[in-house]
């Protein structure tokens, strides 16, 4: 059972998921690294994933293990701390791997109960 704090943290994560997706649906990786709004959007949202995911409790991460949740909890901060020096290589390939599969755990989570 997921209480309600960790319930609104993944509704949260999943928004966060979706605005990620929804603004890299019709962008090339060319475009996505020439486009500083696009860059900015999804840097932003993966800072804020990363942030929701280190307020949940480790019994919860434990719990599910489907997902590299410390690995998020780094993106976050080499993304927030990475002051000019982001790969944004890497950036590109976790919103297009990485951003699909974590929204759809957090679903897949919250439809178990």
């Amino acid at each position: 059972m997921v209480d309600s704090k960790t319930r609104g943290i993944l509704i949260n994560v999943i928004k966060h998921c979706k605005r990620i997706e929804d603004k890299i649906k019709n962008v090339d990786e060319i475009s996505f690294y020439n486009n500083d709004d696009v860059k900015e959007i999804v840097c932003f949202n993966i800072i804020q994933i990363g942030e929701l995911i280190k307020k949940i409790n480790n019994d919860f991460l434990m719990k599910y293990t489907k997902m590299p949740w410390s690995n998020i909890k780094g993106m976050r901060d080499w993304v927030a701390h990475g002051y000019g020096t982001i790969d944004f290589i890497k950036v590109w390939n976790t919103a297009l791997f990485d951003i699909g599969p974590l929204g759809d755990y957090c679903i897949e989570i919250l439809q178990e109960e």
